[in-house]
């Protein structure tokens, strides 16, 4: 008996450090991915409404939200896509995750359109949430995530998979 407790202490030791390890990847992988979207992102969007006042709407946001926010969400979209992609992940991972903001655009102008949000506070949510939505399928795979899996392998899993 007393042989078996030191075994389970001794396993208990040697996966804590495991799952510390993991969670401190998971988190840098989940702020890696909120940087490279709000830095490309945030560019992109200055970019985008510039160019939409040198045609013509100076005031996009105003006179289309629904149209601005759903851009937002693809230019987004974008950036996820072309991070994840030269960071080697999966097509799978790179449209579960880049969908992210995509759905979250669409249910915002949704429950505006509905009346449940205003139409200037479309783009408050946005901004709030457009990085922790990302954590749902990051969640979901935690294991890749978490480093557990490297990409070429779940690309294969996934490949099997479909």
């Amino acid at each position: 008996m007393a042989t078996n407790t030191k075994e389970v202490r001794s396993a208990r030791k040697v996966q804590l450090p495991g799952v510390v390890v993991s969670t401190g990847y998971f988190v840098l992988h989940f702020l890696e991915m909120c940087l490279a979207m709000c830095i490309g992102g945030i560019t992109l969007i200055i970019l985008f409404f510039a160019g939409a006042a040198q045609i013509g709407y100076p005031n996009l946001l105003q006179r289309f939200p629904a149209l601005s926010i759903m851009m937002i969400a693809i230019i987004l979209s974008v950036v996820m896509t072309a991070w994840m992609r030269f960071r080697g992940m999966s097509w799978r991972l790179t449209a579960e995750m880049s969908s992210t903001t995509i759905i979250l655009g669409i249910l915002l102008v949704g429950l505006n359109w509905l009346g449940t949000i205003s139409q200037s506070d479309m783009l408050e949510w946005m901004k709030v949430l457009a990085c922790p939505v990302m954590l749902v399928p990051m969640l979901l795979r935690f294991d890749h995530y978490a480093g557990r899996m490297d990409h070429r392998h779940h690309a294969h899993e996934a490949h099997m998979i479909m």
